[in-house]
């Protein structure tokens, strides 16, 4: 038994965050430590379909309590600010065409609101819909592809075990700048994100992924790219990963990044603590390194 004394503190959280509390004696001694997960509350709630709509900073934050899908023919705009927490293990598969551009100040963020559970990812299927995709300055985080070694996915090859925060198929003009992957996971391929035959190219610029993981061991099909991993992109449709960093991300192997049957572009990228290695591939005649540590 004991008395407690001394002033409260109110947290109002803008994430789920963890809290570590101690309590100390008269004397100032540790008697006993704990920790405590404060998780977001309010704002509007969303599940289904998303036709053409605006998700605005006023209504922030989102909680997803179900599975969201933008049909083909519509367009999802997310503005500054937006904070999409996923209550549960739920997924945001786009058919059409989505815009989430956030500023320096006020990114938008993709969250779990049980990080150990985590969400299902943003998936970007393949789209016949004219324009563009634009993800700047988001924050991807506690994306958790769960779904075994199997290759398979509604949304498209790999969809529901490779990418953890972020997977894209067979679509074009798909911009990815100025964001950060972090505590993002999944079994097969790529942690944080997997780009799988684009059907044009693209630059990644100034995208920032750490302590992200390929949880998977490694077979012929799986165990690569802790952070991201490409597969089948030709010459026509190559893309390029340029500025930004890699750190902490893992794997079996590609500890930052791992590249199969692409042409990939690797420019002026900081690398460090990736393990077990930076990038790999098995075809090094297809990358092309500009100061970029190996």
């Amino acid at each position: 038994m004991g008395e407690v004394s001394g002033r409260s503190v109110r947290v109002s959280p803008t994430a789920t965050t963890t809290y570590r509390l101690t309590a100390t004696n008269e004397r100032g001694s540790t008697t006993a430590n704990t920790t405590v997960a404060v998780s977001t509350s309010g704002g509007a709630t969303l599940s289904g379909n998303l036709t053409t709509r605006t998700l605005t900073l006023a209504g922030s934050p989102y909680q997803v309590t179900g599975n969201l899908t933008v049909p083909a023919g519509n367009r999802l705009t997310v503005e500054p600010g937006v904070r999409l927490v996923f209550m549960g293990h739920f997924k945001l598969a786009v058919y059409g065409r989505i815009t989430a551009q956030g500023t320096a100040a006020s990114p938008i963020v993709f969250t779990a609101g049980n990080p150990t559970t985590g969400w299902a990812g943003l998936r970007l299927a393949a789209t016949s819909d004219a324009g563009s995709d634009t993800l700047e300055r988001c924050i991807f985080e506690y994306g958790n592809k769960d779904g075994g070694q199997n290759g398979m996915g509604e949304d498209g090859s790999y969809s529901e075990d490779a990418g953890g925060a972020l997977w894209i198929g067979s679509r074009a003009n798909v911009n990815v700048n100025y964001n950060e992957f972090r505590f993002n996971k999944a079994p097969t391929y790529a942690g944080a994100l997997m780009l799988i035959a684009p059907t044009s190219s693209g630059v990644a610029t100034g995208n920032n992924f750490h302590d992200n993981e390929c949880t998977g061991p490694r077979t012929q099909f799986g165990g690569v790219g802790g952070a991201v991993n490409t597969a089948h992109l030709s010459a026509d449709n190559q893309w390029t990963f340029r500025g930004g960093e890699f750190r902490n991300n893992k794997a079996q192997e590609g500890g930052g990044l791992y590249f199969f049957d692409s042409n990939v572009t690797l420019d002026g990228i900081a690398m460090s603590g990736n393990t077990p290695r930076n990038w790999a591939t098995p075809e090094p005649q297809r990358l092309t390194v500009i100061n970029t540590p190996r």
